[in-house]
């Protein structure tokens, strides 16, 4: 997947979770100024594991603050990985 792809997936992830419309996610605000709490964040991460079959911690989040930032680095883990 793409950064693209992959920041797509968390717009809508993080729109769900928020309970906002897509388009009032900013892939380049932060998650906390979204209003993301640390329960919301295990929610997300989870559903961002699942779909890009890579094991994430919470730390990724604090890390790589906005949705720009860790699909790119997302993006670099998936390509990392050695081929199945």
């Amino acid at each position: 997947m793409t950064p693209e792809e992959i920041a797509e997936f968390c717009v809508a992830s993080l729109a769900n979770t928020l309970r906002v419309s897509k388009d009032r996610i900013d892939p380049k605000v932060k998650f906390n100024r979204l209003g993301l709490d640390s329960a919301m964040v295990v929610y997300v991460m989870m559903e961002l594991e699942e779909k890009l079959d890579l094991e994430l911690t919470t730390d990724d989040f604090y890390d790589y603050p906005t949705v720009d930032e860790l699909s790119r680095h997302l993006a670099e883990r998936r390509a990392a990985r050695p081929a199945a």
